[in-house]
């Protein structure tokens, strides 16, 4: 009798193909891809299995949205606490293998949760800024883990809404949907010629630090600032991996990473590339750049 195999999705099998692929170009950063691999894969399952947004969607005013109100402006994401206990299970033992020096941290969240001391909802709170003390758990590890536990429901029901507003124009720095801050961008060809987004070859995307939503933006400018002065515009990149780019202002001192996929034959999972780039972000933070937005591995 031979027993049925699930094949990877899509997903599943970009981050794995970029993961080898970046373990071979990139042996340095092997120690991170091995800790944060394991958690771009269990997160991608988690969010594939969500429920994404419950009951009835949100009602866009054009008007208003186009003047900059992003569409959670009046609200926030639907409650996913009751998921959590279950994200838990599987995504808590993955960090604490990951990262064994919050190992214990990560064990004693698990006890908080498992035993009613920290209720789900005050997970959730805490990925949102909300405080919660828990012993034998720092602050900055019990946001971190909140983070990683409610973003996979948080970017599946992003999903559903972005698609509310896709011919609707954007032209904010900041995210359509939630209102977060890019912690990336991406290039990719079209055949959209608008010079508000479109300039020397492709469509520039920024892609949310909070639910993963991506939207276009003016190519040569500061999304920061708003900055289209070409001689306040700095480009840091490795001349041996010229797809992939640090983009600084000097006028206001914020960077962004981008990922120039072009002429990418394959284009990698966005996490992983984003992850690849380290060695740009600590180059622009040494020339006193800060990003605009922070990824999961910035803090540790």
């Amino acid at each position: 009798m031979q027993t049925a195999t699930t094949e990877p999705s899509p997903a599943l099998r970009s981050i794995d193909l970029a993961l080898e692929r970046a373990r071979t170009e990139l042996p340095a950063l092997a120690p991170l891809l091995a800790a944060f691999g394991p958690l771009f894969a269990v997160r991608a399952r988690l969010r594939e299995s969500a429920p994404g947004w419950k009951g009835k969607l949100p009602v866009v005013d054009a008007d208003r949205f186009c003047q900059g109100a992003f569409i959670l402006a009046d609200s926030g994401f639907k409650d996913m606490s009751a998921q959590l206990l279950g994200a838990a299970k599987e995504l808590l033992p993955v960090m604490a293998v990951s990262f064994p020096a919050l190992a214990a941290e990560i064990s004693a969240l698990a006890l908080a949760l498992e035993s009613g001391a920290l209720k789900p909802k005050q997970l959730a709170a805490a990925a949102f800024g909300g405080t919660a003390e828990v012993p034998g758990v720092s602050a900055e590890t019990l946001r971190f883990a909140a983070a990683e536990l409610t973003r996979p429901f948080i970017e599946r029901q992003a999903a559903d809404l972005l698609p509310l507003v896709k011919d609707l124009p954007w032209r904010q720095p900041t995210c359509p949907v939630c209102g977060g801050a890019p912690n990336m961008s991406v290039l990719r060809k079209s055949g959209d010629d608008d010079a508000f987004i479109k300039s020397h070859g492709g469509r520039r995307f920024l892609r949310c630090s909070c639910c993963a939503s991506e939207w276009t933006h003016k190519r040569v400018s500061c999304p920061s600032c708003g900055c289209e002065e070409p001689d306040e515009l700095v480009v840091l990149r490795d001349p041996a991996r010229p797809f992939e780019r640090a983009d600084a202002c000097t006028r206001c001192k914020a960077f962004v990473l981008c990922l120039d996929s072009g002429e990418l034959v394959d284009v990698p999972d966005a996490e992983v590339a984003a992850l690849t780039m380290l060695p740009l972000e600590i180059q622009a933070r040494g020339q006193g750049y800060v990003p605009m937005a922070l990824h999961p591995w910035s803090g540790l």
